[in-house]
């Protein structure tokens, strides 16, 4: 079984394991189950960001299933981090705090244009502020801990290793790390092509939309 392979079917596993739970997770389950794995044959970039040197930590502070630690450790050693964000404004903030690998997805090892799922690393003391997107989406907490806030008038949750987040399509929301950096697996199913948006409140109160990042 190949590496992207065998995290794909270690994620759907975990996920699984959660009983009970399975009607919330279901949408999740089955797109990994019906993922075909055939490698997309792109090249994948070496990255050189800052951000990379906290990545053996936050590897060796994994907690799960040993099939899923040891998966996401043996991809995330192998390169192909991008910077989500690049660019002036807002995303500027963004761009030395935050990185992705794509297991499956447009800029995955397996290509697809309906699911995207990977590795999300996140700087200590960082925000990821708030923002929606079309896809239906899933934060899985592989190591550290992180706030998650669903919605702009809900308060945030605290999810630590085992834990989970489901995000809604076109929910605003956003994460706050704390004094250690984050590991998150990630799926997304649906519209995973369409432009991701900021919300920036203003003085009055009121929560606007800007563009973030056109797919």
């Amino acid at each position: 079984m190949t590496g992207p392979a065998r995290f794909i079917e270690a994620l759907r596993n975990c996920l699984a394991a959660h009983v009970g739970q399975e009607g919330a997770l279901g949408p999740f389950i089955e797109a990994l189950r019906d993922v075909a794995p055939r490698l997309s044959g792109r090249a994948e970039d070496d990255l050189k960001h800052p951000l990379l040197s906290q990545l053996d930590g936050a590897l060796d502070a994994a907690l799960g299933p040993p099939d899923l630690v040891e998966s996401v450790a043996a991809l995330a050693s192998a390169g192909g981090w991008y910077q989500v964000y690049t660019g002036g404004g807002i995303n500027a903030e963004m761009a030395d705090f935050m990185l992705a690998k794509q297991i499956v997805g447009p800029k995955g090892i397996i290509a697809s244009t309906s699911m995207r799922a990977g590795i999300f690393l996140l700087a200590p003391h960082f925000e990821y502020r708030m923002h929606d997107h079309a896809a239906l989406k899933i934060y899985y907490v592989h190591s550290g801990a992180v706030d998650i806030q669903n919605g702009t008038d809900s308060a945030p949750r605290c999810l630590r290793p085992g834990q989970y987040s489901i995000t809604p399509s076109g929910v605003p929301h956003a994460l706050q790390t704390g004094a250690a950096p984050v590991l998150l697996l990630f799926v997304w199913i649906g519209n995973v092509t369409a432009p991701i948006w900021w919300w920036v409140q203003g003085d009055d109160g009121v929560w606007t939309q800007t563009l973030a990042k056109k797919p």
